[in-house]
C-alpha cells in the first residue's frame, strides 16, 4: 500500500469569483429562469395596500450589482447583490504545501522495495485565502415589502452561517459566512416618488483557485521491469502489484558528461 506520504489527499476542482457570486445568490434561494435569462427570488408575500387592498406578491427580481437600465429593467421588488471586496486572508494561509498528490491519468503502477505507488502523480498548489464582502439590497415601493426581503436574506446568512457550492468536478465546499451589519437605503425623490430599501452586508471566508492546472511529476522509481529485479536477497513477488504494474529497483542513475578540454 501506498504511504501517506505518497500520495494524499483528493483531487479537487477549481473556485473562480463567479462562482462565488452564484452561490451567494443561491443562497438565499434565488433560481435562474432561462426563459428570461434572469434570476429572481420565488416568495409569496401578503401585505395591506391602504388603496389597493390586500396585494400578494410572489417573485423578486435578483440582480448582480445595480445593471444599467437598458440591459435589465427596474422591476420591483427588486434585491441586488453586489461584491463589495475582495481581501486577502494571511491567517489562513497555513502551509504552501499542494493541495493533494494523486495518481496522474494514465500513470502506471509500480513497487519498489514492497512499498506501491505509481511512477507519474499529480498535484495542485493550495487554494488561496480571501475574505469576500457582499451587500445584498433589498428594494421595494413598499416598506413593509423591503423588510420582509431583508428578513430572508437574514434568515439565510445569520450572524454566523455558511454557504456551500459545488467545484468544478462537483466537490461539495462549505465556507463561514458572517454579517458585518444592515443599512436603511430608502429613497425619497417626491412626497409621491418613494423607493424603500435596505442592505445587509455579508463577510465569507472564502478560498479562490488562482493556478487551475495541475502539476504532473515523476516519481523517484529506478530502473522498471517487468518482474522482480534480482537481487541478494531477490525481490519477491508484490501480491498488490495490479496485472500491468511494473518492478522498480529503487536506484539512483547517475548520468555523467564528459567533455574534452579544448585543444590549443
Amino acid at each position: 500500500m501506498a504511504g501517506q506520504f505518497t500520495q494524499f489527499g483528493a483531487r479537487t476542482g477549481h473556485v473562480d469569483i463567479t462562482d462565488w457570486d452564484l452561490a451567494i445568490a443561491r443562497g438565499f434561494g434565488a433560481v435562474h429562469s432561462a426563459i428570461k435569462n434572469e434570476w429572481y427570488l420565488p416568495i409569496s408575500l401578503y401585505f395591506e395596500d391602504p388603496q389597493l387592498g390586500p396585494v400578494e406578491i410572489k417573485q423578486a427580481l435578483v440582480t448582480f450589482k445595480k445593471p444599467e437600465p437598458t440591459q435589465v429593467e427596474f422591476n420591483l421588488p427588486e434585491i441586488a447583490i453586489i461584491r463589495d471586496d475582495i481581501v486577502p486572508d494571511p491567517k489562513r494561509l497555513f502551509s504552501p504545501t499542494v493541495q493533494y498528490r494523486q495518481p496522474a491519468a494514465g500513470s502506471t503502477p509500480v513497487s519498489v522495495n514492497g512499498m506501491l505507488g505509481y511512477n507519474l502523480y499529480e498535484t495542485k498548489d493550495k487554494e488561496r485565502p480571501y475574505e469576500l464582502v457582499y451587500t445584498i439590497e433589498c428594494w421595494s415601493r413598499y416598506r413593509t415589502v423591503a423588510i420582509m426581503l431583508l428578513q430572508i436574506i437574514m434568515a439565510a446568512y445569520p450572524m454566523r452561517g455558511s454557504v456551500s457550492f459545488a467545484d468544478s468536478i462537483g466537490c461539495v465546499r462549505t465556507y463561514l459566512v458572517t454579517q458585518d451589519g444592515t443599512s436603511d437605503l430608502t429613497e425619497v425623490s417626491s412626497l409621491v416618488d418613494r423607493v424603500c430599501g435596505y442592505s445587509l452586508t455579508i463577510r465569507a471566508e472564502a478560498e479562490l483557485t488562482l493556478d487551475k492546472k495541475p502539476t504532473i511529476e515523476e516519481a523517484f522509481t529506478g530502473g522498471l521491469t517487468p518482474g522482480p529485479p534480482a537481487g541478494q536477497p531477490p525481490t519477491p513477488i508484490d501480491p498488490n502489484l495490479p496485472p500491468g504494474g511494473l518492478y522498480g529497483d529503487g536506484l539512483a542513475t547517475t548520468r555523467v558528461t564528459v567533455m574534452e578540454n579544448e585543444k590549443s
